[in-house]
C-alpha cells in the first residue's frame, strides 16, 4: 500500500498540514494562524472552533492545491499543557486555556504536600506546575472563570485529543497526551488506566476524564461529511494525538537516546528519546513516547522563535527575515552584548517561573542590529547550557545535532546555534514541517509502511554548520554571563508581570 499522510500540526501560532510520504518527503505545507486573547495580566486563551476551521481551511487546501498519492491516514501533533472543555462527540463546550495561562497558580500551589509531592513523583514524573501552566491549574480556571462551558463539557482535554475527538466524533486520550492531568501511573509505558491516587492528589473531577486508549493502533475512522469536505477519502484511520514535542523529536530523527536535535518554533526544545522511566523533576522528567518502548526526554528550553517575534515588535523591523539579516550584519557575541531569554521565565535546566529577560552589557556603541543578535544569540545560549544536562541524563555525547522548526529556516540563526552549543548542526530542509513529519511518521509506522529506525536516514538537510574555533571565547564568556546572572535575576524577580 502506498500513499501519503495528511498530518496536521497545531501550534500555539495556529495549525499548519502537510502531505508527507513514507519517505520522509513533505509534498504540501499550508498554514493558517488562530488568534491569542490576552485575559488581565496572567489569562491566555483560544477559540477551539477557530483552531477547527483554520485546520479545516488548510487541509482543504492543501489538498485541493498539491499533487499527491491517495491519503490513507490523518495524523495529529499539537502544543500541549493547554485544555479544552469538549463534549463526548468532539465538539468543544469553550475556550481553550492555553498553556502560557497562569491564573491556576495559586490551585497548584495548594495541591503540592509532602505526601503528594513523593506521591506525583515517584509514579508520574512531574508535580503540580507552581506557575499554574499545567492542566490541573488550568481545569481550576475553567471551573471558576468559565463555569458554563465546564460544566457542560464530558472531558476536558488537550488540542491534539480536541482535533482527535471533530475528526471521528468521539473523544478520547492517551497516557502520553494526558500528561498535564498528572493522574497516570507512567513507570510503565501504554499504560491505559488513570491512577486513582493520582487523580485524588490532582483533586480532578473523574467525571471530566476522557477515556485513555493505547497509544499504537488508530483511534478511529474519519468521519465520512469531514472526509468529503477535505477531499479524502471516507474511512481512513485518523491516528491517536501527540505531544508535538514527540512528533519534533520523531521529525528530526530523535527517536533514540543515542541521537537528539534541537527544534526552535514558538518555544526552544532539546529532543530525545530514552528506553525507561526516569527523570528529574527539577528539570528532564521523561513522557511515556508513542515511539514504542520509549519516553521522551522533556528538556523544554523556554521560548524561542517567540522572542524573536517580540524584538521585532519591540524594534519596529517588519519580518523574521529582515531582523536575521540585520543580526547578520553583527559579529558574534554582539559586540559584548548578551540578552537572557526568559520572557516567560526559565524551564530547563534550571527552572524558575520567576525570572525574566534581560539586556545585559548595552553601551552606546550597540544598536539596532546588536538587539537583534544577542536575541538569537541569547536563545541559542540558553540551549547550551542545557546540552550538558542532557547529555549526562541520556548518557550519550552529541557531536551532531539535527535542527528543526521555523526557526532552522535561517542559516545565520544555524551558525549561532553551531558557534553556541560548540557542536556541528545540521540544519534540516522543510524545517517548519519538522512537527507534522513526526505525526505521519509514526502514522506510517502503525500502518507498518515504516521502521522508526529509518527514519534519521529519510531526513534531507539544507546545510551543515561546523562550529567556528574563532567565536569560541565570545560564545564562552556570554555563556558565563547567562549562567550567573540567572539565580540573580530570579532573586530580584518581582510582581506583577507583564
Amino acid at each position: 500500500m502506498s500513499g501519503c499522510v495528511l498530518a496536521i500540526d497545531l501550534g500555539t501560532g495556529g495549525p499548519k498540514v502537510a502531505l508527507v510520504t513514507a519517505d520522509g518527503a513533505t509534498l504540501g505545507w499550508r498554514h493558517r494562524p488562530v488568534a491569542t486573547h490576552r485575559i488581565g495580566a496572567d489569562g491566555y486563551e483560544q477559540d477551539p472552533d477557530e483552531m477547527w476551521w483554520a485546520i479545516v481551511a488548510a487541509a482543504r487546501e492543501v489538498v485541493a492545491e498539491v499533487s499527491h498519492p491517495p491519503v490513507i491516514a490523518v495524523a495529529v501533533t499539537s502544543q500541549y499543557m493547554s485544555t479544552v472543555p469538549v463534549r463526548a462527540d468532539g465538539h468543544p463546550t469553550g475556550r481553550c486555556i492555553l498553556w502560557m495561562d497562569t491564573r491556576g497558580a495559586a490551585h497548584s500551589q495548594s495541591l503540592l504536600t509532602e505526601e503528594s509531592f513523593g506521591l506525583f513523583v515517584e509514579r508520574h514524573g512531574l508535580i503540580p506546575l507552581p506557575s499554574g501552566n499545567d492542566n490541573l491549574a488550568h481545569a481550576h480556571v475553567l471551573a471558576t472563570f468559565h463555569p458554563e462551558a465546564f460544566a457542560k463539557a464530558d472531558a476536558l482535554v488537550e488540542p491534539m485529543d480536541y482535533v482527535v475527538g471533530r475528526l471521528t466524533g468521539h473523544v478520547s486520550a492517551t497516557q502520553s497526551t494526558v500528561l498535564g492531568q498528572l493522574a497516570c501511573d507512567n513507570r510503565q509505558w501504554d499504560h491505559a488506566e488513570y491512577d486513582p491516587e493520582l487523580v485524588s492528589a490532582g483533586r480532578l473531577d473523574p467525571e471530566k476524564l476522557a477515556p485513555l486508549r493505547s497509544m499504537r493502533g488508530p483511534a478511529g475512522e474519519l468521519l465520512a461529511a469531514i472526509a468529503d469536505e477535505l477531499g479524502v477519502p471516507r474511512g481512513i484511520p485518523v491516528m491517536p494525538g501527540s505531544i508535538d514535542s514527540i512528533t519534533s523529536a520523531v521529525g528530526s530523527g530523535a527517536v533514540s537516546a543515542e541521537r537528539a536535535a534541537v527544534v526552535v518554533g514558538t518555544t526552544s526544545v532539546l529532543v530525545s528519546h530514552v528506553d525507561a522511566f526516569s527523570g528529574n523533576v527539577l528539570s528532564l522528567p521523561t513522557v511515556p513516547s508513542p515511539v514504542p518502548g520509549h519516553w521522551y526526554v522533556m528538556a523544554e528550553n523556554g521560548l524561542g522563535g517567540r522572542v524573536l517575534e517580540w524584538a521585532q515588535g519591540l524594534f519596529g523591523v517588519g519580518s523574521a527575515a529582515e531582523a536575521i539579516a540585520a543580526a547578520s550584519e553583527v559579529p558574534a557575541g554582539s559586540d559584548g552584548l548578551v540578552f537572557l531569554p526568559w520572557l516567560l521565565g526559565s524551564i530547563a535546566p534550571s527552572p524558575n517561573d520567576d525570572v525574566r529577560a534581560a539586556f545585559v552589557g548595552l553601551g552606546l556603541g550597540h544598536d539596532r542590529r546588536h538587539l537583534l543578535r544577542a536575541v538569537l544569540e541569547g536563545v541559542a545560549l540558553n540551549l547550551a547550557w542545557l546540552l550538558p544536562t542532557v547529555e549526562e541524563f541520556t548518557g550519550h555525547r552529541y557531536e551532531s545535532i539535527a535542527f528543526g522548526g521555523g526557526g532552522a529556516l535561517s542559516s545565520t540563526w544555524g551558525q549561532i546555534l553551531a558557534d553556541a552549543l560548540g557542536r556541528r548542526v545540521e540544519r534540516l530542509a522543510e524545517p517548519r514541517a519538522t512537527n507534522a513529519r513526526g505525526a505521519a511518521f509514526l502514522a506510517f509506522t502503525e500502518l507498518g509502511l515504516l521502521d522508526l529506525g529509518d527514519v534519521a536516514g529519510l531526513l534531507r538537510v539544507d546545510e551543515v554548520h561546523e562550529p567556528d574555533a574563532r567565536h569560541r571565547g565570545a560564545m564562552d564568556q556570554a555563556l558565563e554571563t547567562l549562567t550567573s546572572l540567572h539565580p540573580q535575576l530570579s532573586l530580584l524577580a518581582a510582581r506583577p508581570r507583564l
